[in-house]
Parts: C-alpha cells; structure tokens; sequence
C-alpha cells in the first residue's frame, strides 16, 4: 500500500464515516445516557440550521486536526512527550515505510477537497 493510499483510506473511513456517524447521530438519537451526549443533544437540537452546520465543520476541523498529529507522530515530525524513537509504518505484503511524509500526504488531500 503507497501512503497516499494510506491517507485517502484515512480520510475516508476516519473523517467523513466518523463525521457523518455523529451527524446521524446528533439528527437521530431522542434520548441518551451518556453525560457528554446528554448535554449536547438539547444544544444541538436548539441549533438552527447554521448553527449545525456550523457546528459539524467544527467537529471536521477537530477530527482533522488531530488525525494530522497522529500522523505527525508517526511520521516523526510531531514531537510527543515520551517518544524518543522512530516508528517505521509497513504494510505486511511490502517492505517499505510508508510514513515519512503521511501528514503533509494527508493535509495536502484535504486542501484539495
């Protein structure tokens, strides 16, 4: 698998099936039991219709934000605390890394969007 691959696949089935999932969510769910749910419904609910809109780039912007910094971690271009090693990313089939450069792979994508 190449990393731009990789980073379409990411944003894919992380960002937008996430986002859409706390979309449907948000429109669907009547009643929860979660306390962090059980405060946003009725604000959410309250919203107008921009209000929402608003809202759910908000929760875009947050899920690519820290998609990037993950990979920026892997990549080894984002510093976190207690991680002193390189990771190497493969695939099994393959002997090649594929991150070196998936944070910019992956902003770039969502630039283009």
């Amino acid at each position: 698998m190449k990393a731009e691959e990789f980073v379409k696949i990411l944003n894919r089935d992380v960002i937008k099936a996430n986002l859409e999932l706390y979309k449907s969510l948000l429109e669907n769910t009547n009643e929860a039991t979660d306390p962090i749910w059980k405060s946003i419904l009725p604000m959410y609910i309250n919203f107008s219709r921009e209000e929402k809109e608003v809202f759910l780039k908000f929760l875009r912007i947050v899920e690519i934000n820290t998609l990037s910094h993950v990979l920026g971690i892997l990549d080894g271009t984002t510093h976190a605390d207690n991680i002193e090693e390189d990771f190497i990313l493969m695939t099994e089939n393959k002997n090649e890394k594929i991150n070196e450069d998936l944070q910019d792979l992956f902003l770039e994508l969502i630039e283009q969007e």
